[in-house]
């Protein structure tokens, strides 16, 4: 059975969590650019880094291209895609960040 997580983001630039995502050591890192105004992540599953630099835009799934075997990573906000995934936008709970697996 498929299950949808929401993945806590605070409202800093740069942050760290670890979580279990389909029984393996799910790292994120965030780093947020406010020259872009959005986030970039690092990936790390069992403490090897898979992923460097990922842009975190709304409504796509981040981890589609790379077949890591932990499911799907999204940062969702509004349909119409009114919305960038900004600092302010995950403070104020216009986007969230969920794993699906």
């Amino acid at each position: 059975m498929a299950s949808l997580y929401e993945i806590p983001v605070l409202d800093a630039p740069r942050q760290v969590f670890s979580t279990i995502i389909n029984g393996r050591k799910v790292t994120i890192r965030m780093r947020y650019s406010s020259m872009a105004q959005r986030y970039s992540m690092d990936l790390s599953i069992d403490e090897t880094t898979v992923l460097t630099g990922r842009k975190m835009v709304a409504n796509v799934d981040l981890l589609e291209p790379f077949d890591l075997g932990i499911g799907k990573l999204f940062v969702v906000g509004p349909k119409d895609h009114t919305v960038i995934p900004t600092m302010e936008a995950f403070a104020a709970g216009q986007v969230k960040l969920y794993s699906y697996v």
